[in-house]
C-alpha cells in the first residue's frame, strides 16, 4: 500500500486509541465461524479469565466466531458499570448489542489495518486470510502475539514460529500447544498479565 494511505491508518488508530479509557489494551482476533471442537469452550474461558485483569480492553473485530464468543464472554464477566469491550467495524456497519461498537476504515481490509495498530498485546485463536492480514499489521509495528496453537487455522501455523515473550512462563506458553481449553484459559491470562507487568 502506499506510504500516505499507510499515514492514514496510522492516524485513525491513534484517533480511536484516544476514544478508549486510558488502561491496558489486548486485541482478539480468529477465525469468523469455529473449526475445531473445542474453540468455542475456549473463547468463553478466556474472555471470562481475561475480565479478571484489573482495567483491561478488550479490542474485538467486530464479527461472529472466535471474536464474538470472547467479547460476550469478557462483558458478561466485567462489572455493569465498566466500559470494558470495543469493537472496531468498518463505517456504516450495524453497532453490536453489547460493548461499544467504534468505526474506522470503508472496507474489513482498512478496518484489519486499523484493528492491527491499535494494541500492545495480540490474540489468536484459529483465523483464516483475514487474521493473518491483522496479525501482518500487528508483528510488523512490534506488538506482542499470543497464538493458541492447539486451535489450528492460522493460529496452529504461526505458534511454531512465534517466540515466548521473555516474561511469559514456560510451562503456560506451551500450553497454547496442547492444553485443554481450562488451562489454555488460565495460560492466556497469566502471560498478558506478565506483560501488561512488564510495561510491554
Amino acid at each position: 500500500m502506499k506510504p500516505n494511505t499507510q499515514n492514514a491508518f496510522d492516524e485513525q488508530a491513534t484517533n480511536l486509541t484516544a476514544q478508549l479509557p486510558p488502561a491496558p489494551r489486548i486485541a482478539v482476533i480468529g477465525s469468523t465461524s469455529f473449526w475445531h471442537p473445542d474453540s468455542a469452550t475456549t473463547c468463553q474461558l478466556v474472555g471470562a479469565q481475561l475480565a479478571k485483569i484489573d482495567r483491561l480492553i478488550l479490542l474485538t473485530g467486530g464479527v461472529e466466531g472466535v471474536g464474538e464468543a470472547v467479547g460476550r464472554s469478557f462483558f458478561a464477566a466485567c462489572s455493569s458499570d465498566e466500559q470494558r469491550t470495543f469493537h472496531v467495524l468498518p463505517a456504516g456497519c450495524v453497532p453490536w448489542d453489547y460493548g461499544v461498537t467504534l468505526f474506522a476504515g470503508r472496507n474489513m481490509e482498512e478496518r484489519r489495518e486499523i484493528l492491527g495498530r491499535m494494541a500492545p498485546i495480540y490474540l489468536v485463536i484459529e483465523g483464516g486470510p483475514g487474521t493473518a492480514h491483522e496479525h501482518q499489521v500487528a508483528s510488523k509495528r512490534g506488538a506482542t502475539i499470543i497464538p493458541v496453537g492447539r486451535s489450528g487455522g492460522h493460529a496452529g501455523a504461526i505458534y511454531p514460529h512465534t517466540a515466548k515473550p521473555t516474561v511469559a512462563v514456560q510451562a503456560d506458553w506451551d500450553a497454547l500447544a496442547s492444553a485443554q481449553p481450562s488451562e489454555i484459559s488460565a495460560a492466556v491470562a497469566s502471560i498478558t498479565c506478565a506483560i501488561i507487568a512488564a510495561g510491554k
